[in-house]
Protein backbone atom coordinates (compact mmCIF):
# COMPACT_ATOMS: atom_id res chain seq x y z
CA UNK A 1 0.00 0.00 0.00
CA UNK A 2 2.86 2.58 0.65
CA UNK A 3 4.66 1.95 -2.40
CA UNK A 4 1.02 2.68 -4.53
CA UNK A 5 0.97 5.80 -2.72
CA UNK A 6 4.38 6.83 -3.09
CA UNK A 7 3.93 7.90 -6.71
CA UNK A 8 0.69 10.05 -5.96
CA UNK A 9 3.12 11.90 -3.34
CA UNK A 10 5.94 12.24 -5.45
CA UNK A 11 3.23 13.99 -8.01
CA UNK A 12 1.79 16.10 -5.16
CA UNK A 13 5.42 17.41 -3.86
CA UNK A 14 6.19 18.28 -7.56
CA UNK A 15 2.98 20.28 -8.08
CA UNK A 16 3.61 22.08 -4.41
CA UNK A 17 7.23 23.17 -5.45
CA UNK A 18 6.66 24.22 -9.09
CA UNK A 19 2.64 24.75 -9.00
CA UNK A 20 2.04 23.29 -11.75
CA UNK A 21 1.89 19.01 -12.58
CA UNK A 22 4.84 16.93 -13.21
CA UNK A 23 5.68 17.42 -17.30
CA UNK A 24 7.69 14.14 -18.00
CA UNK A 25 9.06 11.61 -16.57
CA UNK A 26 13.11 11.42 -16.88
CA UNK A 27 15.62 8.43 -16.36
CA UNK A 28 19.21 9.06 -15.78
CA UNK A 29 20.20 7.94 -19.70
CA UNK A 30 17.66 10.07 -20.81
CA UNK A 31 18.61 12.90 -19.32
CA UNK A 32 22.03 12.21 -20.89
CA UNK A 33 21.11 11.87 -24.38
CA UNK A 34 19.28 15.34 -24.01
CA UNK A 35 23.06 16.79 -22.16
CA UNK A 36 25.11 15.07 -25.13
CA UNK A 37 22.68 16.47 -27.98
CA UNK A 38 22.15 20.06 -26.16
CA UNK A 39 24.59 20.98 -24.43
CA UNK A 40 26.78 23.87 -26.36
CA UNK A 41 29.67 22.61 -25.43
CA UNK A 42 29.01 19.24 -27.37
CA UNK A 43 28.09 21.07 -30.45
CA UNK A 44 30.93 23.38 -30.14
CA UNK A 45 33.86 20.56 -29.98
CA UNK A 46 32.07 19.23 -32.78
CA UNK A 47 32.32 22.50 -34.59
CA UNK A 48 36.07 22.35 -33.60
CA UNK A 49 36.42 18.99 -35.36
CA UNK A 50 34.62 20.30 -38.93
CA UNK A 51 37.47 23.26 -38.90
CA UNK A 52 40.35 20.86 -38.42
CA UNK A 53 39.46 19.35 -41.43
CA UNK A 54 38.99 22.40 -43.24
CA UNK A 55 42.86 23.07 -42.21
CA UNK A 56 43.82 20.07 -43.17
CA UNK A 57 42.25 20.90 -46.85
CA UNK A 58 44.05 24.10 -47.31
CA UNK A 59 47.68 22.21 -45.79
CA UNK A 60 47.36 20.46 -48.80
CA UNK A 61 46.27 22.50 -51.48
CA UNK A 62 48.39 24.20 -53.70
CA UNK A 63 48.95 28.16 -53.85
CA UNK A 64 46.52 29.76 -56.26
CA UNK A 65 48.35 30.49 -59.65
CA UNK A 66 48.71 33.60 -61.36
CA UNK A 67 47.37 35.23 -64.53
CA UNK A 68 49.19 37.65 -66.05
CA UNK A 69 48.06 40.10 -69.17
CA UNK A 70 50.78 42.63 -70.40
CA UNK A 71 49.79 45.20 -73.47
CA UNK A 72 53.29 46.48 -74.50
CA UNK A 73 54.41 49.38 -77.44
CA UNK A 74 51.16 51.14 -77.20
CA UNK A 75 51.63 54.62 -78.76
CA UNK A 76 50.61 57.55 -76.89
CA UNK A 77 46.90 58.56 -77.03
CA UNK A 78 46.03 55.12 -78.68
CA UNK A 79 43.73 52.78 -76.60
CA UNK A 80 44.93 49.61 -75.57
CA UNK A 81 44.15 47.27 -78.77
CA UNK A 82 46.87 49.29 -80.65
CA UNK A 83 49.39 47.12 -78.72
CA UNK A 84 52.93 46.17 -80.21
CA UNK A 85 52.44 43.04 -78.15
CA UNK A 86 50.62 41.41 -76.18
CA UNK A 87 51.30 38.51 -73.73
CA UNK A 88 48.86 36.34 -71.67
CA UNK A 89 50.68 34.16 -69.41
CA UNK A 90 50.14 31.60 -66.31
CA UNK A 91 52.00 30.53 -63.20
CA UNK A 92 52.15 28.32 -60.79
CA UNK A 93 53.85 28.61 -57.53
CA UNK A 94 54.71 25.11 -56.09
CA UNK A 95 56.50 23.94 -52.85
CA UNK A 96 58.56 21.65 -51.88
CA UNK A 97 56.91 18.11 -52.21
CA UNK A 98 57.95 17.29 -48.94
CA UNK A 99 56.13 20.41 -47.29
CA UNK A 100 52.63 18.94 -48.53
CA UNK A 101 53.30 15.65 -46.57
CA UNK A 102 54.58 17.49 -43.18
CA UNK A 103 51.76 19.74 -43.73
CA UNK A 104 48.86 17.54 -44.52
CA UNK A 105 50.33 15.53 -41.58
CA UNK A 106 50.33 18.15 -38.74
CA UNK A 107 46.54 19.14 -39.14
CA UNK A 108 45.74 15.51 -39.66
CA UNK A 109 46.75 15.44 -36.80
CA UNK A 110 45.39 18.08 -35.05
CA UNK A 111 41.73 16.49 -36.79
CA UNK A 112 42.51 13.85 -34.31
CA UNK A 113 43.42 16.46 -31.19
CA UNK A 114 40.17 17.69 -31.81
CA UNK A 115 38.41 14.28 -31.86
CA UNK A 116 39.79 13.52 -28.33
CA UNK A 117 38.68 16.70 -27.39
CA UNK A 118 35.47 16.12 -28.13
CA UNK A 119 35.41 13.10 -26.48
CA UNK A 120 36.63 15.62 -23.13
CA UNK A 121 33.64 17.26 -23.89
CA UNK A 122 31.25 14.08 -23.64
CA UNK A 123 32.63 13.12 -20.58
CA UNK A 124 32.68 16.29 -19.00
CA UNK A 125 28.86 16.71 -19.87
CA UNK A 126 27.94 13.04 -19.00
CA UNK A 127 29.63 13.82 -15.58
CA UNK A 128 27.67 16.82 -15.10
CA UNK A 129 24.53 15.61 -15.69
CA UNK A 130 25.29 12.72 -13.34
CA UNK A 131 26.54 14.45 -10.85
CA UNK A 132 22.80 16.91 -10.76
CA UNK A 133 20.55 13.70 -11.31
CA UNK A 134 22.32 11.83 -8.31
CA UNK A 135 22.02 14.87 -6.44
CA UNK A 136 18.56 15.63 -7.33
CA UNK A 137 17.45 12.34 -6.68
CA UNK A 138 18.98 12.85 -3.19
CA UNK A 139 17.19 15.94 -2.36
CA UNK A 140 13.88 14.28 -3.86
CA UNK A 141 14.45 11.29 -1.24
CA UNK A 142 15.90 13.61 1.19
CA UNK A 143 12.35 16.03 1.09
CA UNK A 144 10.02 12.96 1.64
CA UNK A 145 12.19 12.07 4.44
CA UNK A 146 11.95 15.67 5.68
CA UNK A 147 7.81 15.61 5.46
CA UNK A 148 8.24 12.11 7.66
CA UNK A 149 10.35 14.24 10.27
CA UNK A 150 7.39 16.98 10.31
CA UNK A 151 4.91 14.29 10.80
CA UNK A 152 6.39 13.46 14.23
CA UNK A 153 7.37 16.15 15.12
CA UNK A 154 3.52 17.50 14.84
CA UNK A 155 2.55 14.95 16.30
CA UNK A 156 5.17 15.32 18.73
CA UNK A 157 3.95 18.47 19.98
CA UNK A 158 0.39 17.67 20.04
CA UNK A 159 0.66 14.93 22.45
CA UNK A 160 3.24 17.14 24.59
CA UNK A 161 0.71 20.25 24.62
CA UNK A 162 -2.28 17.32 25.47
CA UNK A 163 0.64 15.97 28.82
CA UNK A 164 1.01 19.22 29.46
CA UNK A 165 -2.26 20.23 29.83
CA UNK A 166 -3.76 17.16 32.14
CA UNK A 167 -0.39 17.76 34.50
CA UNK A 168 1.14 14.80 33.20
CA UNK A 169 3.84 16.60 30.65
CA UNK A 170 7.03 19.39 31.71
CA UNK A 171 6.63 22.70 30.51
CA UNK A 172 10.49 21.81 29.49
CA UNK A 173 8.55 18.78 27.47
CA UNK A 174 6.24 21.05 25.69
CA UNK A 175 9.21 23.27 24.74
CA UNK A 176 11.55 21.28 23.70
CA UNK A 177 8.78 19.98 20.92
CA UNK A 178 7.70 22.98 19.79
CA UNK A 179 11.72 23.28 19.26
CA UNK A 180 11.65 20.45 17.29
CA UNK A 181 8.35 20.71 15.61
CA UNK A 182 9.60 24.39 14.18
CA UNK A 183 12.98 23.19 13.17
CA UNK A 184 11.25 19.71 11.20
CA UNK A 185 9.04 22.31 10.03
CA UNK A 186 12.04 24.78 8.28
CA UNK A 187 14.30 21.50 7.07
CA UNK A 188 10.96 20.93 5.18
CA UNK A 189 11.37 24.28 3.56
CA UNK A 190 15.27 24.28 2.97
CA UNK A 191 15.32 20.93 1.38
CA UNK A 192 12.78 21.97 -1.10
CA UNK A 193 14.69 25.14 -1.93
CA UNK A 194 17.88 22.93 -2.32
CA UNK A 195 15.52 20.44 -4.69
CA UNK A 196 14.77 23.54 -6.66
CA UNK A 197 18.07 24.62 -6.80
CA UNK A 198 19.26 20.91 -7.93
CA UNK A 199 16.56 21.20 -10.92
CA UNK A 200 17.79 24.42 -12.23
CA UNK A 201 21.87 22.44 -11.66
CA UNK A 202 20.38 19.57 -13.98
CA UNK A 203 18.43 21.52 -16.77
CA UNK A 204 21.65 23.63 -16.96
CA UNK A 205 23.57 20.28 -17.05
CA UNK A 206 21.24 19.00 -20.25
CA UNK A 207 21.72 21.98 -22.06
CA UNK A 208 19.06 24.08 -21.48
CA UNK A 209 18.42 28.14 -21.20
CA UNK A 210 16.18 30.34 -18.83
CA UNK A 211 13.55 29.86 -21.74
CA UNK A 212 13.82 25.65 -22.01
CA UNK A 213 13.78 25.52 -18.36
CA UNK A 214 11.85 22.21 -17.92
CA UNK A 215 10.65 20.00 -14.63
CA UNK A 216 10.70 16.34 -14.08
CA UNK A 217 10.04 13.62 -12.40
CA UNK A 218 13.01 11.27 -11.62
CA UNK A 219 11.94 7.70 -12.42
CA UNK A 220 15.59 6.33 -11.45
CA UNK A 221 16.92 5.74 -8.23
CA UNK A 222 19.91 6.43 -6.06
CA UNK A 223 22.21 3.05 -6.98
CA UNK A 224 24.84 0.72 -4.92
CA UNK A 225 26.47 -0.67 -7.67
CA UNK A 226 29.61 -2.62 -6.07
CA UNK A 227 32.64 -2.47 -8.18
CA UNK A 228 35.84 -4.25 -7.91
CA UNK A 229 38.29 -2.40 -9.59
CA UNK A 230 42.06 -1.84 -8.56
CA UNK A 231 44.38 0.73 -8.54
CA UNK A 232 46.30 -0.61 -10.61
CA UNK A 233 43.81 -1.00 -12.67
CA UNK A 234 42.94 2.43 -13.05
CA UNK A 235 45.79 4.23 -13.29
CA UNK A 236 46.38 1.64 -16.64
CA UNK A 237 43.37 2.23 -18.10
CA UNK A 238 43.79 6.12 -17.74
CA UNK A 239 47.14 5.59 -19.59
CA UNK A 240 45.88 3.89 -22.55
CA UNK A 241 42.41 5.71 -22.80
CA UNK A 242 42.42 8.64 -21.40
CA UNK A 243 41.10 11.63 -23.69
CA UNK A 244 43.73 14.21 -22.41
CA UNK A 245 46.62 12.22 -22.36
CA UNK A 246 45.68 11.32 -26.08
CA UNK A 247 45.20 14.45 -27.18
CA UNK A 248 48.54 15.62 -25.36
CA UNK A 249 50.59 12.91 -27.19
CA UNK A 250 49.46 14.00 -30.49
CA UNK A 251 50.09 17.51 -29.60
CA UNK A 252 53.63 16.35 -29.38
CA UNK A 253 53.49 14.49 -32.60
CA UNK A 254 52.11 17.66 -34.19
CA UNK A 255 54.67 20.02 -32.94
CA UNK A 256 57.15 17.13 -34.37
CA UNK A 257 55.72 17.76 -37.54
CA UNK A 258 56.33 21.36 -37.39
CA UNK A 259 59.63 21.33 -36.64
CA UNK A 260 60.62 18.87 -40.03
CA UNK A 261 58.32 21.36 -42.05
CA UNK A 262 60.69 24.24 -40.54
CA UNK A 263 63.44 22.25 -41.64
CA UNK A 264 61.65 21.18 -44.80
CA UNK A 265 60.82 24.83 -45.87
CA UNK A 266 64.82 25.23 -46.64
CA UNK A 267 64.29 23.23 -49.69
CA UNK A 268 63.92 25.27 -52.71
CA UNK A 269 60.27 26.20 -53.75
CA UNK A 270 59.32 25.75 -57.89
CA UNK A 271 57.44 28.56 -60.01
CA UNK A 272 55.82 26.82 -63.37
CA UNK A 273 55.35 29.29 -66.29
CA UNK A 274 53.70 29.34 -69.60
CA UNK A 275 52.94 32.61 -71.68
CA UNK A 276 51.52 33.27 -74.86
CA UNK A 277 52.66 36.27 -76.92
CA UNK A 278 51.15 38.31 -79.85
CA UNK A 279 52.88 40.44 -81.82
CA UNK A 280 51.37 43.10 -84.52
CA UNK A 281 51.15 42.29 -88.24
CA UNK A 282 52.62 38.45 -87.03
CA UNK A 283 49.33 36.13 -86.81
CA UNK A 284 51.40 33.40 -85.41
CA UNK A 285 52.54 35.42 -82.48
CA UNK A 286 54.80 32.85 -80.37
CA UNK A 287 54.84 30.97 -76.77
CA UNK A 288 57.47 30.02 -74.24
CA UNK A 289 57.62 28.46 -70.88
CA UNK A 290 59.78 28.79 -67.45
CA UNK A 291 60.79 26.88 -64.19
CA UNK A 292 62.08 29.22 -61.55
CA UNK A 293 63.42 27.87 -57.81
CA UNK A 294 63.08 29.78 -54.96
CA UNK A 295 66.65 29.67 -53.23
CA UNK A 296 66.44 30.78 -49.47
CA UNK A 297 69.36 32.79 -49.06
CA UNK A 298 67.80 34.10 -45.92
CA UNK A 299 67.73 30.69 -43.80
CA UNK A 300 69.61 32.19 -41.34
CA UNK A 301 67.17 34.68 -40.18
CA UNK A 302 63.67 33.32 -41.02
CA UNK A 303 63.71 29.79 -41.00
CA UNK A 304 66.42 29.60 -38.29
CA UNK A 305 63.84 31.24 -36.31
CA UNK A 306 61.15 29.33 -37.40
CA UNK A 307 62.97 25.60 -36.45
CA UNK A 308 64.18 27.31 -32.88
CA UNK A 309 60.37 27.81 -32.17
CA UNK A 310 59.11 24.56 -33.23
CA UNK A 311 61.80 22.82 -31.67
CA UNK A 312 60.81 25.06 -28.28
CA UNK A 313 57.00 23.98 -28.95
CA UNK A 314 57.91 19.94 -28.86
CA UNK A 315 59.84 21.05 -25.25
CA UNK A 316 56.50 22.54 -23.99
CA UNK A 317 54.04 19.61 -25.50
CA UNK A 318 55.68 17.27 -24.04
CA UNK A 319 56.47 18.90 -20.33
CA UNK A 320 52.75 19.63 -20.48
CA UNK A 321 51.76 15.35 -21.28
CA UNK A 322 53.85 14.95 -18.33
CA UNK A 323 52.01 17.71 -16.51
CA UNK A 324 48.91 16.07 -17.41
CA UNK A 325 50.07 12.73 -17.04
CA UNK A 326 50.88 13.41 -12.87
CA UNK A 327 47.64 15.54 -12.82
CA UNK A 328 45.94 12.42 -13.50
CA UNK A 329 47.48 9.90 -11.98
CA UNK A 330 46.96 12.38 -8.69
CA UNK A 331 43.81 12.56 -8.79
CA UNK A 332 42.52 8.80 -9.51
CA UNK A 333 44.97 8.25 -6.40
CA UNK A 334 42.52 10.64 -4.26
CA UNK A 335 39.25 9.40 -6.54
CA UNK A 336 39.99 5.95 -5.19
CA UNK A 337 41.28 6.39 -1.58
CA UNK A 338 37.47 8.70 -1.06
CA UNK A 339 35.71 5.93 -3.41
CA UNK A 340 36.75 3.22 -0.89
CA UNK A 341 36.04 5.64 2.01
CA UNK A 342 32.20 6.17 0.61
CA UNK A 343 32.08 2.32 -0.28
CA UNK A 344 32.95 1.57 3.54
CA UNK A 345 30.18 4.36 4.76
CA UNK A 346 27.30 2.66 2.43
CA UNK A 347 28.54 -1.03 3.70
CA UNK A 348 27.86 0.17 7.05
CA UNK A 349 24.63 1.96 6.43
CA UNK A 350 23.20 -1.29 4.98
CA UNK A 351 24.68 -3.79 7.30
CA UNK A 352 24.78 -2.07 10.44
CA UNK A 353 22.99 1.30 11.12
CA UNK A 354 19.61 0.55 9.20
CA UNK A 355 19.24 -2.76 10.51
CA UNK A 356 19.94 -1.60 13.85
CA UNK A 357 17.54 1.59 13.55
CA UNK A 358 14.76 -0.98 12.57
CA UNK A 359 15.31 -3.20 15.09
CA UNK A 360 14.91 -0.09 17.47
CA UNK A 361 11.65 0.74 16.10
CA UNK A 362 10.21 -2.63 15.80
CA UNK A 363 11.28 -2.95 19.46
CA UNK A 364 9.64 0.13 20.69
CA UNK A 365 6.57 -0.53 18.59
CA UNK A 366 6.18 -3.79 20.50
CA UNK A 367 7.01 -1.98 23.87
CA UNK A 368 4.63 1.11 23.28
CA UNK A 369 1.65 -1.55 22.16
CA UNK A 370 2.80 -3.52 25.64
CA UNK A 371 2.15 -0.17 27.56
CA UNK A 372 5.94 -0.29 28.75
CA UNK A 373 7.38 2.87 26.86
CA UNK A 374 5.52 6.28 26.60
CA UNK A 375 4.50 7.19 23.51
CA UNK A 376 7.45 9.99 23.37
CA UNK A 377 9.76 7.50 23.75
CA UNK A 378 8.17 5.88 21.00
CA UNK A 379 8.27 8.87 18.80
CA UNK A 380 11.80 9.20 19.52
CA UNK A 381 12.38 5.16 18.19
CA UNK A 382 10.80 6.28 14.84
CA UNK A 383 12.84 9.49 14.61
CA UNK A 384 15.89 7.43 15.01
CA UNK A 385 14.87 5.48 12.22
CA UNK A 386 14.16 8.17 9.93
CA UNK A 387 17.54 10.10 10.45
CA UNK A 388 19.00 6.93 10.02
CA UNK A 389 17.42 6.68 6.44
CA UNK A 390 18.46 10.08 5.91
CA UNK A 391 22.42 9.39 6.81
CA UNK A 392 21.80 6.41 4.56
CA UNK A 393 20.45 8.64 1.58
CA UNK A 394 23.55 10.79 2.25
CA UNK A 395 25.79 8.11 2.07
CA UNK A 396 24.58 6.77 -1.26
CA UNK A 397 24.87 10.06 -3.14
CA UNK A 398 28.73 10.70 -1.74
CA UNK A 399 28.97 6.86 -3.04
CA UNK A 400 28.01 7.72 -6.58
CA UNK A 401 29.25 10.50 -7.09
CA UNK A 402 32.92 9.16 -6.10
CA UNK A 403 31.98 6.64 -8.87
CA UNK A 404 31.83 9.62 -10.99
CA UNK A 405 34.95 11.29 -9.95
CA UNK A 406 36.81 8.29 -10.91
CA UNK A 407 35.20 8.40 -14.38
CA UNK A 408 36.55 12.01 -14.79
CA UNK A 409 39.86 11.07 -13.59
CA UNK A 410 40.07 7.57 -15.64
CA UNK A 411 38.33 9.37 -18.62
CA UNK A 412 35.89 6.82 -19.17
CA UNK A 413 32.26 5.83 -17.92
CA UNK A 414 31.75 2.81 -15.58
CA UNK A 415 28.55 2.46 -15.77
Amino acid sequence: MERMLYPFFIASLFSTLFGQPVREMLSLNSAIEIGLKNNPEIKSSIEKINASKGRFLSAISPAAPELSITHDYVPAGANLNKFGEKTVGISQPIDFPTNYFFRGSKYSIEKNIAKNEFALAQLFVISNVKKAYFNALALQEQVGIAQENFSIARDFIRKAEVRFSVGEGTNLEKLTAKVNYTEAMNNVEVNKNHLIAAFADLNFAMGYGKDETKTFHLSDTLPFIPFDFTLSRLLDDAESIHPQLKANKLRVDSYSREKSLAWSSLLPNLNLAYFNKQVRDDPKGYYGASISIGVPLWFMLDHRGKIKEAAANVSIAQSELRMASNSIFAKIQTAFAEFKHEEKQVQLYIHDVLPQSEEIFRTAAKSYEAGEITYMEFLQAQQTLINSRGAYIGALLAYNLSIVTIEEAIGKTLQ
